[in-house]
């Protein structure tokens, strides 16, 4: 298993279905319950295996920043590690 250095950004792909990353990245499902109201469902039960795209194509959100807003916390957790905490 590969590690990520430090300048190395997560690979959360929008072809990736919710339980791709999820299963992946743990951490990301407080970023899905974040979007379930503007969403209007909660995404991990309605979409889990919808790619990233089509959900935010499905129920109006901003792909950049949903994506964003995933790999902050992906990437918040690889530098805690990174740094012991």
């Amino acid at each position: 298993m590969s590690r990520k250095t430090p300048d190395e950004k997560p690979s959360i792909d929008p072809e990736m279905t919710i339980l791709d990353v999820v299963s992946r990245y743990a951490q990301t499902e407080a970023v899905f319950k974040q979007y379930d109201q503007e969403a209007g469902v909660c995404l991990c039960c309605k979409a889990l295996f919808d790619s990233i795209k089509d959900v935010a194509e499905k129920y109006g959100l901003d792909l950049s920043r949903f994506l964003a807003d995933l790999e902050e916390v992906v990437d918040a957790q690889g530098n805690d590690l990174l740094s012991g905490r």
